[in-house]
């Protein structure tokens, strides 16, 4: 068995590949049902059932970060589980070599390419809304479900072509009178992972430990959570 083990959100496939690459990292990975991110309850039950069937495994390491709840209380038997301690998949794309540096506008609406792939698959994808109302009704829904959030980001990782992204966010931003702003993704928490520099960035929780709710960074107000179907917050 291998000495490592990481669970993963698939939105961050890509990333978590070239840093594990870059650091000849032998771990395995297990990417979990994209689905789940929005369902804490359920992904809760997945990761736990997950981790309870892993013997002789040293670390598991949870690249799925806080996720609504979903990564608390969750205990490996005999294994050290390890978690992140930003609050979601985009915090674990801006961030640097510390945590504590993070910059992170909770106004904002931010796309990268798994996220773009997610929203086109969604009930908010601008051609499916088209197809279904009407270009005029459209746009008039995504007004209304975006409201005052019309400030879009992309987060350049270096690991897809942003400029496709940049085409699809496009109409998002004309529709909504919005401003779209690259920024760089650094992705430092996947190259510490890669690495198992697991500093304070992470919690550990020993074997027969749990990972405890308080075990993140600040929750975002209730208002502001993250969209079910793309990086809004």
């Amino acid at each position: 068995m291998p000495n490592t083990v990481i669970l993963s959100c698939p939105t961050l496939r890509g990333e978590l590949q070239s840093a594990l690459a870059a650091a000849s990292s032998e771990a395995v990975v297990y990417f979990i049902p994209r689905r789940l991110h929005s369902v804490p309850k359920e992904l809760h039950e997945y990761l736990q059932d997950m981790i309870d069937h892993f013997y002789n495994v040293d670390k598991i390491v949870l690249c799925i970060s806080g996720c609504g709840g979903g990564t608390a209380g969750l205990r490996a038997a005999s294994s050290k589980l390890i978690v992140p301690r930003t609050r979601d998949c985009l915090d674990v794309l801006l961030s640097r070599d510390s945590l504590a540096s993070l910059e992170r506008d909770i106004s904002g609406v931010y796309f990268t390419e798994s996220w773009m792939e997610c929203t086109k698959e969604s009930e908010i994808d601008l051609d499916k809304l088209t197809e279904k109302m009407g270009r005029e009704g459209a746009e008039d829904y995504l007004r209304r479900l975006y409201k005052t959030c019309n400030k879009f980001y992309i987060i350049d990782t270096g690991c897809y072509n942003v400029r496709a992204v940049e085409e699809y966010v496009a109409p998002l931003v004309k529709i909504l009178s919005g401003t779209m702003t690259i920024l760089h993704g650094e992705y430092g928490i996947l190259h510490k992972i890669a690495e198992e520099r697991f500093d304070d960035d992470f919690v550990v929780a020993s074997p027969g430990g749990k990972i405890p709710a308080d075990a993140f960074l600040k929750n975002f107000p209730a208002h502001q959570a993250e969209h079910e179907t793309g990086g809004r917050t």
